[in-house]
């Protein structure tokens, strides 16, 4: 125990309510930002966790403030040092003033830690007076379990002998040679092979084209770029844009978005500096939470096409994933085509959402990113940037932007994001095929 500290129970640990947490969470960026479901928050907070990970509880009062200290054991490994957790109380203010995490890596942005030690101190509060003292320094129950045995062998966990068998791969052997026989190529042992080679679109996947290559080339971005040069012909980025045109309905299309910087991300990608956050997590499959403005997107975008067709006069085709012919690290999936023109739909929820899009009746950088390299990668000079209304259901009224190419700003782009792939993508890249 520290200096000057005592033993916190139930009689001297101070009380906090729904309302102080709620003000600490508010006042914390850590725990709103923008992107956070806050999934793990709640988790953090639920009683299974905090009631057994903690234990040596002290505290300190001096001029009405008190600190309330812990130590939390690890949730997996049990056995490793506790994290040492402090939280500051404002006794006279009703105000919580900090609650962090000293030891975990993720402390800095708002630990679990400090949430569940947060959340069991506002336990207590809630808890009935009573006539015992319950003292909390004490060691934490999640510690004591499972055993300090490092291992076990399969031989003593079982009570019978277990005979020995020697082993052979003759089995394993003769299946893969009698599956390339048969040139199988539905079988996922098969996939494992270091010759196996996919016989359709998915070999132009980044994953699988990158496994394919020498390790001379691999460890060279240089030259595996050349090598995606020299790969996506005409014919092949043909191949793919038809095999892609169901776009989010097709596993295929996001394979081939996979470790590609796609028209959507392009402007993220040209002013972010950051190598390892969301974007990179993003463009490297991290799963986005569906939201109802997307759903309502999905659903509008059929009607709101036929609506632009028929002021347009002219047919809209569907289409699907373009991947850059001089840049197969780009790709881009516009709404639709028409003749020497990409068509590109944005359908906001709120009216103030259109702003996101259109400002004073101007096109924002982000869709001028994606527009512009929507044209670069079909090699058309036009797109027409269509936002539907935020009641389009009732007024079915669209605003349509003509866009036409620019070649001095997508000269400025390209290397920007042909910079950003190489330094943070490759490597994550390279790093799996490995």
């Amino acid at each position: 125990m520290e200096s000057n500290f005592v033993q916190a129970d139930n009689s001297n640990l101070p009380k906090i309510d729904g309302f102080m947490v709620a003000d600490f969470f508010k006042n914390n960026a850590d725990y709103y930002a923008a992107e956070h479901k806050n999934v793990k928050t709640a988790v953090s907070a639920r009683e299974s966790y905090g009631d057994d990970a903690i234990g040596y509880v002290q505290l300190q009062r001096e001029h009405g403030v008190c600190t309330v200290k812990c130590k939390m054991c690890p949730e997996h490994k049990v056995r490793t040092k506790p994290y040492n957790v402090t939280m500051i109380i404002n006794e006279n203010d009703s105000e919580i003033m900090s609650c962090q995490c000293h030891d975990c890596a993720a402390s800095a942005g708002g630990c679990k830690h400090a949430v569940a030690f947060l959340m069991w101190v506002l336990r207590r509060s809630d808890e009935p007076a009573c006539t015992s003292i319950e003292c909390y320094w004490k060691k934490p129950t999640l510690s004591k379990v499972g055993t300090t045995l490092k291992y076990i062998t399969v031989q003593q966990m079982s009570k019978k002998e277990v005979p020995h068998r020697p082993s052979s791969s003759a089995l394993y052997t003769e299946f893969i040679s009698e599956a390339k026989k048969r040139k199988i190529d539905n079988c996922e042992l098969l996939k494992y092979q270091h010759d196996f080679k996919h016989s359709n679109v998915m070999q132009y996947s980044l994953h699988c084209l990158v496994m394919d290559q020498s390790p001379e080339i691999k460890a060279d971005v240089d030259k595996f770029i050349d090598v995606m040069k020299a790969t996506f012909t005409e014919a092949v980025i043909s191949t793919i844009e038809e095999a892609t045109r169901r776009q989010n309905k097709s596993s295929l299309w996001y394979e081939m978005r996979y470790g590609r910087i796609t028209a959507s991300r392009a402007h993220e990608v040209s002013v972010c500096h950051t190598p390892d956050g969301s974007l990179v997590a993003s463009i490297m499959g991290a799963k986005i939470p569906d939201t109802a403005a997307m759903r309502r997107g999905r659903n509008l975008e059929l009607s709101v096409r036929k609506t632009v067709s028929n002021i347009l006069k002219r047919k809209i085709t569907p289409c699907g994933l373009y991947v850059c012919k001089e840049n197969p690290m780009i790709a881009a999936s516009p709404d639709g085509l028409i003749k020497g023109a990409v068509i590109e739909i944005k359908c906001p929820s709120k009216a103030k959402a259109k702003d996101s899009y259109l400002k004073n009746g101007v096109i924002t950088e982000k869709c001028k990113a994606q527009v512009h390299l929507q044209m670069y990668a079909t090699g058309v000079k036009k797109s027409y940037f269509c936002v539907a209304d935020s009641n389009f259901e009732e007024t079915k009224n669209v605003d349509i932007i003509l866009v036409t190419y620019d070649s001095d700003y997508v000269n400025n782009l390209i290397p920007k994001l042909a910079t950003f792939w190489q330094t943070n993508i490759y490597p994550i890249l390279y790093g799996t095929s490995l």
